[in-house]
């Protein structure tokens, strides 16, 4: 693992902010813990702070403790031009915490080492000492793995638009109350047949400072599209999905880490997607509200756009569309894919890919959110796409980039730029410009150059911005979305 300290000196300055940062923690969380005020501006659910913020906090929710569903680790990735120290809270579902310190390079990364806690899953609170740093998770088992940013804020709601629990597959809801008072919590499940409340996922009480986790498989069975509403009585949590497809003997499938939602939205994207003979698709549309929303999704090929398909899809309902069974798209062919919805307060969109047979890397299945409009509008046009890991801790072997996806979602042709950054110099990817609705994707050959540095993509306008990951079975297995980056506080 990456060093967590770098000099005594450093070490005693770090110190003291822990302690100011415990001290704050439950400030801080109290305010977390009500409501935004009436008119206050949605913002992504993940977003790098300022970076002349002087402190910023992350939430990690879905790693199990070493041999259970998704054991991982950490990734902080510094945007800035300084070192950022981080404060690490850990905290098991037995109750145990331990804490650490984690200073990270200018415009480096970093993986901190996990301890070991009693308990069979994990969750973690990062309060950092400055802004321009975004932290992700990685997760693994036998299946594959995945990455996902963690969250940047808490909230009373949270949705999340697939999920499986047919067949072997296991569905896992990971709840995680960082603030200082208690909360109270209610599930609730979206399946073909209705909604269900199971009496056992209704008034979990989840004390401050803990996390637990709830196996959906024991009490919503053998449904292949499930949607989940995650919602407090009292206060505010971070909440976030596990999925595992299990493919016929059990020896094949995917694991994915899947962040909550917490505002619907009008405007989604999949910036790439492909189709593979024998791996089915759906790209599932949630609504969550109490209007039926009018939702078009518009498949672009390179070579052009296709016919739109439309939906009216109705208050509490999910629209299930089997991607892989619209025989205009061609198997092996890259697409990016547009949802929009019209008529009520916006959808939730995520893509599944069912488990592919044959001779192929792990993971050979995986689930993924699309990259919302929020995030794709952010004021200031630039996102950081963190890596996988670092060369010494990698989230598997071989572990690398291949494929990084920008899709122009504004009504006018917008220039970009993606650059790997460190702290000795940065390295332009890619550049250009892109017309209104179209994408470029830049292959694993040409993000060579990269490694596991961190990526920054800057445009001119709105774009949605997803980095596929290697090693797996196909596109749409292991994406990390670009992450925001909030603008400068005097700016």
């Amino acid at each position: 693992m990456t060093p967590a300290h770098t000099s005594h000196e450093r070490r005693w300055r770090v110190a003291a902010l822990v302690v100011l940062v415990i001290a704050g923690v439950a400030i801080a969380a109290g305010v977390r813990g009500t409501p935004a005020p009436v008119g206050a501006a949605p913002s992504p659910s993940a977003l790098v702070g300022a970076p002349d913020a002087e402190s910023t906090a992350w939430y990690c929710t879905g790693q199990s403790a070493a041999g259970g569903v998704s054991p991982g680790f950490l990734v902080l990735t510094n945007t800035a031009p300084r070192p950022v120290s981080a404060a690490i809270t850990f905290v098991s579902d037995s109750g145990a915490t331990a804490h650490a310190i984690a200073t990270v390079p200018p415009r480096g990364v970093v993986v901190p080492a996990i301890p070991a806690l009693s308990g069979s899953w994990e969750s973690e609170t990062v309060i950092t000492s400055g802004g321009g740093l975004a932290v992700t998770q990685t997760v693994s088992d036998a299946l594959g793995w995945s990455q996902a940013p963690c969250q940047s804020t808490t909230s009373d709601q949270w949705y999340f638009a697939g999920g499986s629990t047919a067949a072997a597959n296991e569905l896992y809801v990971s709840l995680f109350n960082p603030t200082a008072t208690p909360v109270v919590v209610d599930l609730s499940f979206v399946t073909p047949a209705g909604t269900v409340h199971p009496i056992n996922y209704q008034g979990i009480v989840l004390p401050a400072g803990q996390v637990a986790v709830e196996n959906v498989a024991t009490e919503v069975q053998e449904i292949s599209t499930v949607s989940t509403i995650v919602t407090t009585r009292t206060g505010r949590v971070v909440a976030a999905e596990v999925q595992e497809l299990i493919g016929a003997g059990g020896t094949t499938g995917g694991l994915s880490l899947v962040p909550g939602v917490m505002t619907p939205q009008s405007h989604w994207v999949i910036p790439q997607a492909q189709e593979v003979p024998g791996g089915p698709s759906e790209i599932d549309v949630f609504n969550p509200g109490s209007t039926t929303e009018s939702v078009t999704v518009r498949f672009r090929l390179p070579s052009g756009p296709l016919a739109p398909l439309s939906k009216k899809v109705l208050p509490g309902t999910t629209w299930a569309l089997p991607a892989s069974a619209q025989t205009r798209i061609p198997d092996n062919q890259t697409y990016a894919t547009a949802i929009d919805a019209t008529g009520g307060s916006g959808v939730v969109v995520s893509r599944t890919v069912g488990v592919i047979d044959g001779a192929t890397p792990p993971p050979q299945a995986g689930m993924a959110l699309a990259v919302d409009g929020l995030s794709s509008a952010v004021p200031t046009h630039e996102w950081v796409v963190p890596p996988p890991g670092t060369s010494g801790s990698p989230a598997v072997s071989g572990a690398a980039p291949e494929y990084l996806a920008l899709f122009n979602t504004s009504a006018s042709s917008e220039t970009y730029s993606a650059t790997a950054t460190t702290a000795s110099g940065n390295k332009v990817v890619a550049a250009g410009t892109l017309q209104a609705g179209t994408e470029v994707v830049v292959p694993a050959s040409t993000l060579a150059v990269a490694g596991l540095d961190p990526i920054v993509v800057r445009a001119s306008g709105p774009l949605a911005v997803s980095e596929d990951v290697g090693p797996s079975a196909g596109i749409g297995m292991v994406s990390m979305p670009g992450i925001p980056l909030a603008a400068a506080i005097d700016a």
